[in-house]
């Protein structure tokens, strides 16, 4: 359903957010090696024997890499925990099954378990967690309004 659809994209941002920070760390060590005395450029292209001292522009990437790494694992922390905070109302609006239903929202969207990890920690068969559970999760799954 479509509600459902909006549910789940709302669940996945952390994973998400989780993904762009180690691209960002990735660059930033990527960026950190280019800097490195001697590197070679593997572009294919001829080059002059002349070392470039000029750090600058290095300097600024850099620097630019370190400033968006700190913004996304803020951005990331806050989506986690806004998410944690809507599974865990999961648990208080079903008495009976809420528990259950939080539990399989947790491994999947926050853990990031597969669904074969989901099921054997929660004692079922992947068919059903994947089939019948997941979509009662996400009906009971309110996304938060701010």
């Amino acid at each position: 359903t479509p509600e459902n659809e909006a549910k789940y994209k709302y669940l996945m941002r952390y994973r998400w957010d989780v993904l762009k920070v180690k691209s960002i760390e990735h660059e930033i060590i990527r960026c950190r090696l280019d800097a490195l005395p001697g590197a070679v450029n593997y572009d294919g292209m001829p080059h002059g024997s002349g070392s470039n001292t000029d750090l600058s522009d290095y300097a600024v990437k850099l620097d630019n890499l370190i400033e968006e790494l700190e913004q996304s694992r803020i951005k990331t922390l806050e989506d986690m925990s806004s998410i944690l905070y809507a599974i865990d109302e999961v648990t208080m609006s079903d008495s009976k099954n809420g528990a259950k239903y939080s539990i399989l929202l947790r491994c999947k969207y926050v853990d990031d378990l597969s669904w074969e990890e989901t099921a054997d920690a929660m004692g079922y068969t992947e068919n059903y967690v994947k089939g019948c559970l997941h979509g009662k999760a996400l009906s009971v799954f309110k996304i938060p309004e701010y």
